[in-house]
């Protein structure tokens, strides 16, 4: 078992994670401060260095493209006028997120829920197998079960739905979901737990 692997699996971060998220940090603080002198350019580096992330947050929350749209774009709008706020030292990433997942979360307890999702599963769970695979039935089957996986995660309550997908769809560790949701750990891995058991009772026809 390499040395990656017991990180990964300790929940810990290596110590060559550690450095480059070190090194991100430091490059944030500078952007963060010129963007609050009035550079444009700065702001702009932000937003392009973080608009994947904060827009993949938003569509697996949503599942909406239109919608999702306007998360990315409301977050850094936010986030602009919030700079000042922003504690210079954290990392930038999880507190776009945070924004980002406290609108969707808006969304959903709001119109969203007299809104259809997306029903395919590129939203939630990626691009579906191409038409020329080598086994259309498993390829079937793997799209039939990403369309439910995509159905019982919109199921999930709001805050445990934000909870699975900074877990499993941005991979974030316990503690960088913490900080994001401005929660502890310990519920983290408490909303977690029951929006897995959740999952696992209305897929419990696939597994």
């Amino acid at each position: 078992m390499s040395d990656r692997t017991v990180y990964q699996e300790e929940g810990l971060s290596s110590p060559a994670i550690v450095r480059k998220r070190e090194r991100t940090e430091e490059v944030d603080r500078d952007l963060v401060e010129r963007a609050r002198g009035g550079d444009a350019e700065a702001f702009e580096s932000i937003v392009r260095t973080y608009q994947r992330r904060v827009y993949g947050v938003a569509l697996r929350m949503t599942r909406r493209h239109e919608v999702a749209d306007d998360i990315a774009q409301e977050t850094f709008v936010r986030a602009y006028t919030n700079l000042h706020r922003f504690e210079l030292g954290r990392p930038l990433s999880p507190w776009l997120c945070r924004i980002a997942t406290n609108l969707s979360i808006n969304h959903l307890t709001g119109v969203a829920k007299r809104e259809r999702p997306l029903d395919d599963d590129t939203a939630a769970n990626g691009p579906p197998a191409g038409e020329d695979s080598p086994n259309p039935l498993r390829s079937l089957l793997s799209s039939e079960f990403s369309r439910a996986l995509g159905d019982a995660v919109d199921k999930l309550p709001p805050e445990q739905k934000a909870v699975f997908v900074l877990r499993v769809n941005e991979e974030m560790r316990y503690e960088e979901i913490a900080e994001t949701l401005g929660i502890s750990s310990g519920t983290v891995m408490s909303r977690l737990f029951r929006a897995r058991a959740k999952l696992k009772e209305m897929l419990k026809d696939y597994l």
